[in-house]
This record gives C-alpha cells, structure tokens and sequence, in this order.
C-alpha cells in the first residue's frame, strides 16, 4: 500500500513538474564553492595508492571481435570493484588509451545492454574500456537498494545527504583506481585516460572528473544536477562544485531536449553555464537515456579528435 501511495504521489509530481519546470534547487548551482572549500573537500577522496589490487580474472575471451574480460581488484580496503574490461583483439606495441565507463541507475549496472554496447563501441575504437559496478550496484549489491525503483533509489540513497555523500566519496575512490589499474595492471597510456558517463554515471563523473586531475577528458551522456525526484545533497557531493574544474581539459556532454528525468532548463543548462572551454554540447531530440547512432558516432569521433 506504501509502495503504491509512493507511486501514485510521483506520478502526480511529473505531471506537476514538466508542466512547470519548477524543481529543487541549491546554492551552489548559482554560486559553486570557493577554491579553498575545494580543496578541503578532495581529502574526502584520498586513498592508499599502494594498496594491492589482488586482481582475480573471474572470465576472459573473446566476444563480438574484442578481448573481454570479467575482473574484481581490491578499491579500497574491504572494498572490492567489480568489472567488465574490453579491448581489441589485435596486439599493439603502443601502449592504448583507456576509459572507465561509469553506468547508469539501473539494477545491472555494468552489465546492462547500454553500458555493454557503449563499453564494446569505444573499445572497436581502439580504447582500453574498464566498467565498474558502484557500491549497492551489479555484482557489489549490498541489500540497500531492492527494488531499484526511482521511489527506493531516492528514499534510501539519492535523497539522504550523509549516505549520498558516502556513496559519491567511495565511487570517485574506485575511479581513481580504476586510473591505477588500467596503468599498472593493463599497460593503458597514464596521458589517455577519458572518463565517459551515462545518467547517474554522468552525474557522478562531473565530481570525479573535477576531483581526479590526471583524466584527460570527460564525456557526460544524458547527466544533469538533480534527476526529476532528487532534492537534496551537500555541497561536497554537488556537481556544480566540480564541472567548472574539468577543464582545462576537453568536455563533452550529450543531453536530450526531451529529457524528463534530468530535465533541461532547471538539471542541465545551469550546469552548462558554469562550464569551461575546451567544451562541447550537443543537444537531440531524444528524451532520456536514448542515444542514436549520431550520438554514439559523435562520443567517438570526439574520443579521437581530443585524446589522440
């Protein structure tokens, strides 16, 4: 009956929303933290660079023309990432880019069809793609989330600042190690490392890419500040306290003017404002999470145009 109630109530408020556009909003999206605030808040991602990985290859062969492999190392400790590596099946002497692809909201996170398709397009491209799971998510599900549905997602994580704020500082740890990995233990290039994200994964890379300096690039597919049913996070975990710090590096964000999940004028077009050159917007007809071939032919065109 709750559960029910619950829906009934969102549906009510979409209806509500798109016709007003008037969603939650916070400080920051207008006026982002100074530099020295910033700083105080990368201590919250520190970590032991020297930890061993203890890499266990669950699975490895080939699929649909590329080397896959299914992998867990060690983020931090009692921390254990889950993942899916691909690259090309032809051998190089030349060391390769690499990306860490970060996935959406959905319950099979790095093992959903997009994050597949999209990790198996970059890697024909000739990068080196490493996809994790986020803590609660995939293979590392720890009980929190049951159900997956947008009311669960946002009453038990997205919408409770202090276990949000947890859940940010932990994913941007196993991106930096997701750095450390593909240079120390699959021989990526530490100059070409690009960092692409999908949804929830685009939000959360605007605050990795802006935490994590030796990225050379990040891609923001169909991301935003606050998705539709989010109201609340801290400062620490604010997108809009690190988008503007991406550049000097290369930016790409890829968003739909049909979008009602990160909706355009109140998630997305503030967050543009705040950004730096070297940028690229693209704006499609889409509505949310849908990618056409154009899209998808752009992220790699800008892949190779930007970390050659």
């Amino acid at each position: 009956m709750v559960r029910s109630i619950h829906l009934a109530l969102a549906t009510l408020a979409v209806a509500a929303s798109v016709a007003a556009q008037d969603r939650p909003t916070d400080q920051w999206l207008t006026n982002p933290v100074d530099d020295r605030t910033f700083e105080a808040y990368l201590e919250f991602f520190s970590y032991d660079e020297a930890l061993p990985f203890n890499t266990e290859v669950v699975t490895a062969g080939e699929a649909e023309g590329l080397f896959e492999e299914r992998l867990n190392f060690q983020s931090t400790p009692g921390m254990i990432v889950t993942a899916r590596l691909y690259r090309p099946r032809r051998e190089s002497s030349a060391q390769r880019g690499g990306v860490i692809f970060l996935h959406g909201g959905g319950p099979q996170a790095k093992d959903a069809p997009t994050s597949i398709q999209l990790s198996r397009l970059m890697a024909r491209a000739g990068w080196t793609v490493l996809s994790i799971d986020y803590l609660h998510w995939g293979e590392r599900n720890t009980g929190l989330l049951e159900t997956f549905s947008e009311v669960e997602k946002h009453e038990r994580l997205y919408n409770q600042p202090a276990a949000y704020l947890e859940f940010v500082t932990q994913t941007i740890k196993d991106v930096s190690r997701s750095y450390d990995f593909l240079v120390r233990e699959r021989n990526a290039d530490p100059s070409r490392i690009v960092l692409v994200g999908f949804s929830r994964g685009a939000q959360l890379s605007m605050i990795a890419g802006g935490a994590e300096r030796r990225l050379a690039a990040v891609a923001l597919l169909h991301g935003g500040h606050f998705d539709f049913f989010e109201d609340d996070h801290r400062a620490a975990a604010c997108p809009a306290n690190y988008i503007g710090r991406i550049s000097p590096r290369p930016l790409l964000m890829i968003n739909g003017v049909n979008d009602a999940d990160y909706l355009p004028d109140t998630a997305v077009r503030p967050l543009q404002r705040l950004l730096q050159e070297p940028k690229r917007i693209i704006w499609t007809d889409a509505g949310h999470g849908f990618l056409s071939e154009d899209d998808r032919t752009a992220l790699v065109d800008w892949l190779r145009s930007t970390v050659r």
